[in-house]
C-alpha cells in the first residue's frame, strides 16, 4: 500500500484529512449504503410502517452521504468539530483560532448538505408497499 500522507497539507476549511482518510470514509460510505438497502428492502419485506422506514432511510441516508462528501472533500466533519486535523488516521491539534473558525464553517455546509441527502432517503422509506 502506497502511503501519500507526506504530500498531505492541511488547509484550512478546506483539508483535513490525507488519502488514507479519504480512502476510509469512501468504504465506510459504500458500507452505510449497502446497509441502509438491505435495511429498507428488509423493511419492505417484514412490512414495517412508513415512519420506521423513514427514520431508517434518512439516518443510513445521512451516514452515506456524510462519508461520501467528506471523501470527496478530503474534509472530516469529527476532524473540524475536535479541532483536529488527520494525517494516516492520526489526529493532531490545530491551535490557531482563525484555522479552527474556518473549519467548523465548512462544517456546518457539509451537515447542511447532508441533511439534505438524509430527508432524501427518508423519503425512500415512504415509497408505497
Amino acid at each position: 500500500m502506497i502511503n501519500n500522507s507526506e504530500d498531505f497539507h492541511y488547509l484550512p476549511g478546506e483539508c483535513n484529512i490525507d488519502s488514507v482518510g479519504v480512502r476510509w470514509r469512501r468504504r465506510l460510505g459504500y458500507i452505510c449504503l449497502i446497509a441502509g438497502l438491505a435495511s429498507l428492502g428488509a423493511m419492505y419485506y417484514v412490512h414495517f410502517g412508513m415512519i420506521f422506514r423513514f427514520m431508517i432511510g434518512a439516518g443510513f441516508g445521512y451516514m452515506t452521504s456524510l462519508n461520501f462528501i467528506e471523501a470527496k472533500e478530503h474534509f472530516c466533519v469529527m476532524n473540524a468539530s475536535k479541532r483536529t486535523y488527520e494525517v494516516s488516521l492520526y489526529r493532531t491539534k490545530i491551535v490557531d483560532d482563525l484555522y479552527k473558525e474556518l473549519d467548523l464553517k465548512k462544517m456546518r455546509n457539509v451537515l447542511v448538505r447532508s441533511m439534505i441527502f438524509a430527508i432524501a432517503g427518508g423519503c425512500l422509506g415512504l415509497l408505497p408497499l
